[in-house]
C-alpha cells in the first residue's frame, strides 16, 4: 500500500448513512486508497461494534475494529481486551483472507509469467532431478539481488531458477540487465555455472563504456512494465515457485 494503516491507534470520525460507504470513505479520505469490506462480523465482546477485513484493489488485506454506523474505526492491537470467542473467529477469518489472498495472488502471477517468453529468461538448471522451478524477479544493482546472486548455489540445490530483470534503478540498471541477458543469449548452450560467472560481472559496481550506454534495452523496459503493471509485484529481489 503507498500510504500504511496503522494497526495499532488508527481511529477517524466521519458521519454518512451506509457502513459500508462509510467505511470506504474513511480509508479513501485518509490513505487515498480504494477498499473494499472482504468481511464483517458483529462483536460480543463490543456490542454494535463490528471486526471488518477491509480489502484494497492490489489485494493487500487488513483487519480493524468498526463502530456500526462504519464512521469510526481502530486498527487492532493487543491491548484490545476481546474474549475468546472474538479471537477465535477473528484468527480463523484472517487466516482465512490470507488464504484467499494467496490463491488469488498464486493464479495472477502463473498467469503473468507464462506472458513472458524464454528469451525473457535466463534459465539456470537445479542440481537434481525433478526440482520445483522458481521465478527470480531481479535488479543487477539492487543490493538484495546481489547478495542473493551471491550465494544462488544454495537455491539451486533445491529447485530450478528463471531469472528475469525488472530494475528498480536507473537506466544504468537497465542496460546491465540488457547486456547480462544478450551475453548468455549468445551461449545457448552454456552450463549454469558459465551463465552465473556472467551474471556475477554485472551485478558489481562498475562504469559503462560508451558503447554499452548506447544499448538498446527495450526488451528489459517492456517486461518491467509487464511486471510492475501486475500490481502483485511491488519490489526485488521477488522470488515465486511455479505452480
Amino acid at each position: 500500500m503507498k500510504k500504511t494503516i496503522s494497526l495499532l491507534t488508527l481511529i477517524l470520525t466521519l458521519a454518512n448513512a451506509n457502513f459500508e460507504s462509510n467505511f470506504k470513505k474513511s480509508i479513501k479520505d485518509l490513505t487515498n486508497i480504494d477498499v473494499q469490506v472482504q468481511f464483517k462480523k458483529e462483536l460480543t465482546s463490543f456490542p454494535s461494534s463490528f471486526f471488518v477485513i477491509g480489502k484494497t484493489k492490489g489485494g493487500d488485506i487488513f483487519p480493524v475494529i468498526v463502530n456500526k454506523d462504519g464512521n469510526y474505526f481502530i486498527g487492532l492491537s493487543n491491548v484490545l481486551n476481546l474474549n475468546q470467542v472474538d479471537s477465535i473467529m477473528i484468527k480463523e477469518e484472517i487466516d482465512k483472507a490470507t488464504l484467499v489472498k494467496e490463491e488469488q495472488d498464486t493464479l495472477a502471477l502463473n498467469k503473468l509469467f507464462k506472458d513472458f517468453k524464454v528469451k525473457d529468461f535466463v534459465y539456470l538448471a537445479g542440481n537434481g532431478e525433478n526440482l520445483p522451478t522458481k521465478f527470480v524477479v531481479t535488479d543487477p544493482d539492487c543490493p538484495y539481488c546481489r547478495e542473493h546472486l551471491k550465494n544462488i548455489e544454495k537455491d539451486l540445490e533445491e529447485s530450478n531458477l528463471k531469472l528475469i530483470f525488472a530494475p528498480v534503478h536507473d537506466k544504468k540498471a537497465f542496460i546491465k540487465s540488457q547486456l547480462a541477458l544478450q551475453e548468455i543469449a549468445k551461449l545457448p548452450n552454456a552450463n549454469t555455472q558459465t551463465k552465473i560467472s556472467i551474471l556475477r560481472k554485472y551485478y558489481q559496481d562498475f562504469e559503462l563504456s560508451n558503447q554499452q550506454l548506447k544499448t538498446d534495452y527495450s526488451q528489459i523496459t517492456a517486461n518491467t512494465k509487464k511486471i510492475f503493471d501486475s500490481g502483485i509485484i511491488r519490489g526485488v529481489p521477488f522470488i515465486f515457485e511455479e505452480r
